[in-house]
This record gives C-alpha cells, structure tokens and sequence, in this order.
C-alpha cells in the first residue's frame, strides 16, 4: 500500500475518543446515547443548571439539549457563550419537530435534531474525524513554521494556501503577499541551486506532494534541505523571466557567490559557517567600502578622520515613514487645485493608470506634458508637503527643469521625462512597493525621474568621448550623461537668482539625504550600470530587517523603480510602444549618420537608416534589458500583466521582422 495511502486508512479509520455533553433532566439512558458510546463518544449527562459549568472544564465537541428542559433555546445560547471552540449543538425529543420549530431552534445555533430512540450517529462520527483533523493544525503549522525547510501548500486551482516562515527566507517573498496568489514556478526556482547540474537534479530541488485527504485536489511543495541556511542570504536571484535565464551576462560577484554556495552544499560544520559568513559580506551593496570599527569609540583623532574623509554622508537614526504611512497620515488634505484647459483636464484623467496616453498629453499641452503631469503627480503624491515649499515654488521649479530639456531631440525629450515620472508615481502606487518603500525616497523617486534626462543632447556617452566633449572630460567617461543631468537640476535649483529652491526648508540633514538619494536614482539609469542595478535588486532581502536595513532596501527599491520605468516603453499599450520605439531609432538613426560623417567610430552599426529592421532592434533590446528587469520587478510589485504586455509586444515585433524594410526607416516620426 502506498504511504499516502496508509495515513489516509489511518485517519479514517482509527477509532477516537469525542467529548459529548447530553443536557436533560433525567438520565439521559437512551438508544441514542448507546450508539454514540459504541462509536467511541465519552457522553456527559448534564443538568440545565450546571452544563455551563461542565462545558468548560470538558470543551466538548458536540452538545445535545433535551427540548423538555425549561428554555432550551437560552440554554443553547449559554453554551455557545462558553464554547472556546467550534461545538455542535443539536436538539433531542421524542419524535421528529416541525419546520418551523426547527427554523426557531436555529436562531439559537441549535442547527441539527435527533430523536432519543435514533441508532444512526454518522454524522457525528464525521464531525468529529474532521474536528480531530483540525484540531491537529494549529500544532501542525507551529512545527512548519520552526521548520528549515520551504513549504509551500496550493489548493486545485494551484493557489497559494500556506507558505511556512522557511519560504519567506529563502524566496524574499512576504508570506502575506504569497497566499491567495497563483503558484509561482519562478519563485521556487529563485532558491539557490547548484550550476551546471543536470535539468532533472534542478527539478528535484523541490519536493512534490500529493495530499492523500483531499482526492489529489491540494498539493504541497517541500524544499529539499541539502540547499538550506545559506539561501536566506539572498533574495530572489532568478524572478527573470524564462526567456532571460539562458543569458550569458552575470556579473563576476554573481558567479563568486554561486560557486561559494555550491562548496557550502558540500561541507558541515564550523567551515560551512565561514562560507555562509563569508557569503554574506560579500552580498553586501557596498563591497568595497571600508568598515572601520577597532577604533571608532577610542581613538577621537582616528574617528574624525573617518567621519570627514571616508563617511561624508551622517544618515540620521529616527524610524522613516514608509509611503503607505504617510498617506494614512494626509488622507484628506488636498492641495489647491491648478487651472488647466479643458482638453489638458481631459488628457490627465487617467493619469494614474498604465494605459495613460503620454503623447497625447504632449500634444493638447503643447509640448508641456512634464510640467501638467508633474504638478497632478506632485499634487497626490504631497510633494510640497514633504519638502515644505509652496505650490507655486514647485510649479515653477518644474517649469525651469522642462526649459531645459531639448525639444528637438525625437526621444530624449520633457515628455520622455513625463512618461518616466507618470510610470514612476505608478509604480509607488502599488501596495506591494509602497509597504517597503519610506517617504522622503518615494518624493525624490518622482524629483529623480523629472530630472533624469535633463539637457540630454541626443547622443549617447560613447559619442561623447569619441567627440572628446567637455562632460566627457568633466565626468572622467564615467556615467557622463547621468552625471550631468543630475548636476545641472541642483544647479538651477540651488541658483539663487532664479527662485525656484524647492529645497530651502529642508534641514541640513534632510538635504543631504534628499540629494544623495536624487543622484543615486540617476546614476542607475545609466544602462552600462543596468546589470550592476539588477544584480543589487536580486540579492536584497526583505522579510525580518533591521531598520537601516529597511533604509537600504527602500533605496534599492527606487533605483530599480525609476530604472524599469526609464526603460518601460516596451510594457506600454501596443500603439505607445511602437510610437515611442519610432522616436528612440529616429534619435540612434541621426547619431549614426552623424559617426559616418564624422569617421567616428559607429556606437552601433545596427542603427543605419539604410539597413535597419526596428522590429529586431525591439526584440534584441526586450531579449536584452527590459524582459529581465520587468520580469524581476513586477514580480515584486505584483504587477505581472506589465511583463504580460511586455511578451505581447515582443511577439508583435516579432511577427513584423520578416516584413520590414529600409523603405520604413523614412518618416517614422510624423
């Protein structure tokens, strides 16, 4: 017989001992109270007057009230008060009641009748093997919780049931974010397993169990332990999409790591401790930063030199709120509303939907769309409250940033930083970011995705050091265009005859962290760094964190944020995708022609008028970039019909490679 099988016949059959309590003023020796007995009942004979009493030193499971004792209905109600658990009620009498006798009884939780003279109890029998499973559970999920090992329970319609405190360590998923969810083969498989072994051994790092009461209507999925411990180091490592797990870009700390796991699978003992040990230090977002500590209480000289010269950011202690707090906080208050014409109006009414038309914005505003969806972001979002400006100093801090932009650039425009500020303030809204992400970094999310092309010229970075073009020589070509744009909005932020500091009333302190999270947001759209980024987003760990830690996720959390939606085009609506991806091979189009003219060397060949096939450069850009990076973070945040949209258009743009020529290339921006 199958094991399965054994511990079903096992429950089924066993005989068990039930409490029962029989509520009557005689004896209660009846047909009825024999059968119970033969059946394994422990049957009580209580008086109306002291069954509270006897309810709750028994707790029994089922109570039967004589209906010839004074108001059994208040004495119904008497034992439902008592009960701690769950308690059958039922009625006896000689024969059978009314309906409408039945129907009164019920109103007192009295919701079954039998008769003194009945010999068939199966349905008590049956309440009581299901009572004995249940009161089973409570022990049952204490052990799978102390357990070290993932569990993951899914009903017939593999939803999430149950996931045991062993899941959230090792997946990073937050248990209450799992359950009621459909399963997830990508985040078992974000568990760490070991390299180059064969599919069936990756297959079986998670055991498959069939439920034997349920006829193979729930099912159970066990890690296996030969990978536990050091797997709670990480968060989810491959929440990518199938698609992008054959890739061959890792980065090099990525590989350390795996091959430290694999050697950790390998040992016991104190040196699988260092290895784990070791692990974690080297999951560490700063790696190469000092952690000086031998001599930071004693040595007064020695500290100030480590706070002056290598700690030049003093992060203050106090607990920050997270966004969701802050809302809860300012529910009510609303800012005074902006003047806007009635087709704008129009235009912004969906502002807060992936759907929203950017474009069409552009239009009715007359190429002023980051300034009209900037001030309704800033307006919900409570922007001048956190900053503590007035509504007409953000206006026209907004207005100074959208000058500066360049309006002939085909792509890289005000309304490109418009669609990356609305995807943004998007993103923030979903619960599942909001609960991680604190205030003062949703605020300068929204400020970072404003600014982040600022006076981008159309040309890439690699144009800019093949030109030998001042940024390039200012920055060292490093991070050249992100760099600038990030320095030139607190230039004319900071200028003092402009009037557009949105920062004067910000402490020292709260500048200092508003600007240090600005320009880390910026330098992560930097797509030589995209790798770097997600390999950081990858590795964080959220479920039972420190404090600072809770600081250095949220920050985390926003620089992936604002990075999916600088490249977030390919996941809009089919019709904006196209449009925007029209704009984006306009602006590498003139950059090639120009490299040709130049003898520059071509940054990429691809992109010649001549030859070009959009519909491959979208697909190699999704196989690239933004399928892995959407697939990660939209697992997170809960967002999956984004990537769903995303593989909709890729397939489109598939199904266009094989149509498409250079005659196209003509005109694509109208």
């Amino acid at each position: 017989m199958h094991e399965n099988e054994k511990i079903r016949q096992y429950f089924l059959s066993t005989q068990r001992t039930f409490e029962a309590v029989i509520v009557t003023g005689g004896t209660g020796e009846s047909v009825l109270l024999d059968s119970l007995r033969s059946s394994g009942w422990n049957c009580t004979v209580s008086f109306p007057t002291q069954a509270t009493s006897d309810i709750e030193s028994i707790c029994p499971l089922a109570v039967f009230i004589d209906l010839r004792v004074p108001h059994p209905s208040q004495v119904a109600k008497d034992v439902s008060s008592v009960s701690t658990e769950e308690v059958l009620i039922a009625s006896i009498a000689e024969k059978h009641i009314s309906e409408k006798r039945r129907r009164a009884l019920a109103q007192s939780n009295i919701i079954h009748h039998v008769t003194w003279n009945t010999r068939d109890v199966s349905l008590f029998d049956y309440v009581g093997r299901l009572a004995n499973r249940i009161r089973a559970l409570p022990a049952l999920f204490t052990v799978l919780d102390e357990t070290d090992q993932a569990v993951e329970v899914c009903d017939e319609h593999r939803v999430v049931q149950y996931v045991n405190r062993a899941y959230e360590n090792v997946t990073g998923c937050i248990r209450s974010e799992v359950i009621g969810q459909p399963e997830s083969e990508m985040r078992r498989k974000s568990l760490p397993r070991a390299r180059g072994e064969e599919e069936r051994r990756r297959s079986s790092d998670w055991k498959f169990i069939r439920v034997p009461f349920a006829n193979n209507s729930q099912f159970v999925y066990m890690k296996r332990s030969n990978t536990t411990g050091e797997a709670a180091i990480f968060r989810d490592v491959s929440l990518k999409s199938l698609k992008s797990q054959t890739g061959g870009i890792e980065a090099p700390i990525s590989e350390v790591l795996t091959m430290l796991r694999d050697v950790s699978c390998r040992v016991d003992g104190e040196p699988a401790q260092t290895i784990k040990d070791a692990m974690k230090v080297l999951s560490s977002h700063e790696l190469y930063a000092p952690s000086i500590n031998r001599f930071r209480d004693a040595d007064r000289i020695a500290t100030q030199y480590y706070d002056g010269l290598i700690r030049l950011h003093h992060p203050a202690r106090q607990r920050k709120r997270s966004v969701v707090d802050a809302h809860r906080e300012k529910r009510g208050s609303h800012g005074e509303r902006r003047r806007v014409s009635a087709d704008v109006k129009n235009a912004l009414e969906n502002d807060n939907c992936w759907k929203f038309d950017i474009l069409h914005l552009e239009k009715v505003s007359d190429h002023h769309a980051l300034s009209q969806v900037g001030m309704k972001v800033f307006e919900r979002w409570k922007v001048c409250e956190v900053l503590g400006c007035s509504d007409d100093l953000l206006n026209r801090w907004i207005l100074s940033i959208e000058a500066h932009y360049h309006a002939g650039n085909t792509y890289h425009n005000a309304t490109h930083a418009a669609d990356v500020l609305q995807a943004t303030s998007f993103f923030l809204d979903s619960p599942s970011v909001a609960i991680h992400v604190n205030e003062s970094h949703a605020v300068a999310a929204l400020l970072a995705a404003a600014v982040h092309d600022l006076d981008h010229p159309g040309r890439g970075n690699a144009y800019l050091i093949n030109t030998r073009q001042s940024l390039a020589i200012l920055y060292n070509d490093n991070s050249i265009l992100e760099n600038h744009h990030i320095a030139l909005a607190f230039q004319l932020t900071l200028q003092h005859n402009a009037n557009v500091n949105i920062f004067s009333n910000l402490s020292r302190e709260e500048f200092i962290q508003m600007r240090h999270a600005m320009v880390e947001m910026v330098l992560a759209t930097d797509i030589s760094r995209h790798f770097e980024y997600l390999a950081k987003f990858n590795k964080m760990h959220v479920t039972d964190v420190a404090e600072e830690q809770r600081d250095t996720n949220s920050l985390t959390i926003c620089d992936m944020l604002v990075k999916c939606a600088d490249i977030s085009n390919p996941a809009r609506e089919w019709g904006l995708c196209q449009r925007w991806a029209h704009r984006i091979v306009e602006e590498y189009f003139e950059q090639t022609r120009e490299e040709k003219e130049k003898g520059l060397p071509v940054t990429m060949e691809v992109f010649d008028r001549n030859t070009c096939n959009v519909p491959i450069t979208q697909c190699g850009f999704i196989d690239m970039f933004a399928r892995e990076a959407f697939a990660t973070f939209t697992e997170f945040a809960k967002l999956g019909e984004l990537s769903e949209q995303l593989e909709s258009n890729y397939e489109k743009w598939k199904l266009m490679t094989s149509q498409w020529t250079p005659t196209h290339n003509t005109n694509l921006v109208l």
